[in-house]
């Protein structure tokens, strides 16, 4: 796992697919251990991520399945989308990138306190 900049660490989704997120934003969380872990905005989000020749793969992820307003729930599924493929992915100090070309999410390190 020495190209994995992403274990160990926690993100707010910022923005998908050039959209601004809404409150509450989407958290993701990376372990160590190939978990994936965080919140959709409205539904609890799990699964396992691998990453390989730069590309994050997430797989078997599930989801709680509380309803939430239609934005919410339209944001719930561009996120989710995320995980429908392999992506490419880039961290440069405190910003992730998903996508390749079209960044197709962009998210952030939480500010602490």
């Amino acid at each position: 796992m020495g190209d994995n900049a992403i274990a160990g660490t926690s993100w707010v989704v910022q923005e998908l697919g050039g959209v601004v997120t809404t409150d509450p934003k989407p958290q993701l969380a990376f372990d160590e251990d190939g978990r994936v872990t965080g919140t959709t905005g409205v539904n609890r989000v799990m699964g396992r991520y691998e990453v390989a020749d730069g590309l994050l793969t997430v797989a078997d992820a599930a989801t709680t399945r509380m309803a939430g307003p239609p934005e919410a729930m339209e944001q719930e599924q561009r996120l989710l989308g995320l995980f429908d493929a392999p992506q490419a992915f880039v961290v440069t100090g405190d910003r992730l990138e998903v996508g390749d070309g079209e960044t197709l999410a962009l998210l952030v390190r939480p500010r602490e306190g």
